[in-house]
């Protein structure tokens, strides 16, 4: 049992079977370094300007450098006792003064935040010092980075004893510190010496970045609660809005990178680590942002400081999701990363686009084209990424391991109905190389045509608003329009890509008729791929072949015969169909390795010259079956029976295949099928395929 008043640290190592939970001391830390955060962020609030927003990330920084080497500090060692304690809240109080002093030191006078930042970095480096003298393994890690912070904050305390101008350089100095410190070589050497625990670290993130991002949207609750603002419609429908971006923000992080893996090798690591500085600076201005968004009048023109610190601060956060999403790997999605990645840099692109037209706008209009834009990321990820984050192999079994269990007669973990039917081609697939994995023209065709349809539609309403911002870059540019607006840019947009061109609205100026020439051949394009992707799709040949939804087991001409039945539910012509059948079966070699097997089931007929009404086929299960003597239930070794049909369609005049899958609880020994086959009173065969599926008991 541990002192609660001292006990040494030790030095943690990485254990997947032991993940180390972040503790309670962290997560005060990390509320007070939210505040902070936040209180620096109000004061953009009266500041709209670039250079107010470049003063308030030199400011934020050197906060998110104190809590990132407290955080890295807790990573590397365990200790909980009252010295670290009292030591953490002293950091504590550091940060606080931080905030504290932020306004006057955004106002021009940063030595009070220097000094605090100086302490808070002492504080860090009298921690590494008692890891020094108390982990003797790791003194070289305590020496290294505590000697880092230490030296970053000495640069910060000489800048408080310079005039204000020279002291930013000291700053600079001491913020390139801690930037260059992971990319030296010591670092990588001590970092291969003492691998971090990411499970750890991307928690600790995660849990930062949900405080900042709950703390902003809590400003903006109480801010619509304030009295005169409760009870106005347009004001709830603006937090409506506010939420809507609120949301997608939290799901885009949480669904898109919280939970991915940092790829192997030191630059996608280092992108990742630096990337939640923006991510971070980003979220708590979108904050400030969104409870100045309340404040917009939904008929009347944005104002500029608004427009600029909001669609800015959401562009910024989508960056930073992009870079760590290019740092990262998720095992569980199907799409190419590129078109990932690549959709939030344009989705940050045309944010910017909007915060500069925005003024052509109603403040309605321009919060409703960010929330879409917010949405349609959420809704592309989603499409991209149906199943979830968590990891499968974490809870998968070998397959020798599931056959010596259906050996044994032991419980398989897979123990369900549904399970149990499963088609054995399904397969959940992770790791594939992101080049190899599924791309946006196989997304279109694999899917049905509500997704083929909805993103085309979402496509052409982005280009047309693309290019109306672009219009309005230069606002005199389109003619014909009472006064300059986005909706008559919009609507001219509209005309010339779809070159309709009635004549009222055209361009005027150079600038104007450049974007028209690009959009032109955007228009073009765009009208190419979709005509393709549509031809693609509906050319595509589909069978109309009906397999029954079992294969029974029953006696014909005196053999036990595996029988299943097929039928052509469109009635049209299919010359020369042929069909095979396969067996899956779990085998073990003569040197003990495990595999399944596929191998040919001899038909009575395989082909049929004209498959217009239905077919039963016949496998004679004899002694050169692979199924003779075999196990045939749901825990035996046939996992499946694979049915391919084929044939030439006279109606596409087309090759057509079907394909059907019968697992092992799709056979039913001992019965036999209903007769479909029928007369009418006229002569006329009738097929009756509601009952294809139907069996009786063998008599």
């Amino acid at each position: 049992m541990l002192s609660r008043w001292f006990h040494r640290p030790t030095l943690h190592a990485p254990d997947r079977h032991h993940a180390k939970k972040v503790g309670w001391l962290e997560l005060f830390y990390d509320l007070i370094f939210a505040a902070g955060v936040l209180q620096l962020a109000d004061l953009l609030a009266d500041r709209g300007t670039f250079g107010d927003f470049a003063t308030f990330a030199l400011h934020f920084t050197p906060l998110w450098i104190a809590w990132t080497g407290f955080t890295f500090y807790a990573n590397r060692f365990n200790v909980d006792d009252v010295v670290h304690r009292v030591l953490v809240i002293a950091n504590m109080f550091a940060v606080g003064a931080m905030a504290i002093t932020s306004r006057s030191a955004m106002d021009g006078h940063p030595a009070t935040f220097a000094l605090a930042y100086a302490l808070a970095n002492t504080l860090l480096g009298a921690l590494y010092l008692r890891a020094w003298r108390q982990v003797p393994e790791a003194r070289d890690y305590a020496v290294y980075w505590g000697g880092t912070f230490v030296a970053s904050g000495a640069l910060f305390a000489i800048s408080a004893l310079i005039p204000t101008p020279w002291g930013y350089a000291f700053w600079a100095l001491g913020i390139a510190a801690i930037f260059l410190a992971p990319l030296a070589g010591p670092a990588v050497t001590l970092t291969e010496r003492y691998p971090l625990d990411m499970e750890h670290l991307a928690e600790r993130y995660g849990l930062l970045t949900i405080i900042v991002l709950g703390e902003s949207f809590v400003k903006v609750l109480s801010h619509l609660s304030a009295p005169g603002h409760e009870a106005l419609v347009g004001d709830q429908l603006k937090g409506v809005y506010n939420l809507g971006i609120t949301c997608s923000l939290w799901w885009l992080y949480f669904d898109d990178v919280a939970g991915a893996n940092v790829k192997p090798g030191r630059s996608p690591f280092i992108l990742w680590l630096f990337g939640h500085l923006p991510l971070t600076l980003g979220l708590a201005a979108v904050g400030v942002a969104l409870k100045g968004a309340i404040s917009l009048g939904l008929n009347d023109p944005a104002d500029a400081s608004t427009r600029w610190l909001l669609a800015g601060s959401l562009a910024l956060v989508f960056m930073a999701v992009a870079l760590i999403d290019a740092a990262t790997d998720r095992p569980m999605v199907q799409m190419n990363e590129q078109a990932r990645i690549a959709s939030k840099w344009v989705s940050a692109l045309v944010l910017l686009l909007v915060a500069q037209v925005g003024g052509s706008m109603t403040g309605g209009v321009f919060l409703g084209i960010v929330t879409a834009i917010c949405a349609a990321q959420v809704g592309f990820d989603l499409m991209v990424a149906p199943l979830g984050q968590q990891d499968p192999r974490a809870v998968a079994i070998s397959t020798a391991e599931v056959a010596r269990m259906r050996r044994d007669g032991t419980a398989v973990r897979v123990a369900t109905s549904a399970a149990a039917r499963r088609s054995p081609g399904e397969a959940v697939r992770v790791g594939a190389p992101p080049e190899l994995r599924r791309d946006l023209y196989f997304f279109f065709l694999e899917g049905g045509w509500g997704r083929v349809f909805a993103s085309f539609a979402f496509i052409y309403l982005a280009l047309n608003v693309c290019f109306a911002g672009l219009y309005m870059l230069e606002p005199s540019g389109v003619g014909g329009s009472q006064s300059p607006s986005f909706v008559d840019a919009f609507y001219f947009s509209v005309q010339t890509l779809g070159t309709i061109g009635y004549g009222v609205l055209h361009p005027v100026g150079q600038w104007a008729n450049l974007v028209v020439t690009i959009e032109a051949a955007v228009g073009m394009l765009f009208a190419a791929l979709a005509t393709g992707t549509v031809l693609a799709k509906a050319a595509r040949p589909r069978a109309a072949v009906l397999f029954s939804d079992t294969a029974v087991i029953s006696r014909h001409d005196g053999v036990p015969t595996l029988m299943f039945r097929a039928a052509n539910a469109r009635g049209n012509d299919v010359v020369d169909a042929q069909v095979s059948l396969a067996v899956i079966m779990d085998s073990v070699s003569q040197e003990g390795r495990h595999m399944r097997r596929v191998r040919d089931l001899k038909l009575v007929r395989d082909r049929q010259p004209m498959f217009a009404l239905s077919w039963t086929i016949f496998h004679p299960i004899d002694e050169n079956s692979p199924l003779f003597n075999a196990n045939l239930s749901p825990n035996g070794e046939v996992i499946g029976l694979v049915v391919t049909l084929m044939g030439h369609d006279g109606t596409y005049g087309q090759t057509i295949y079907a394909r059907k899958i019968y697992a092992a609880a799709d056979l039913r020994p001992g019965h036999r099928f209903v007769d479909v086959m029928g007369q009418l009173p006229d002569g006329r065969l009738l097929l009756d395929l509601a009952k294809i599926h139907d069996t009786e008991p063998e008599t």
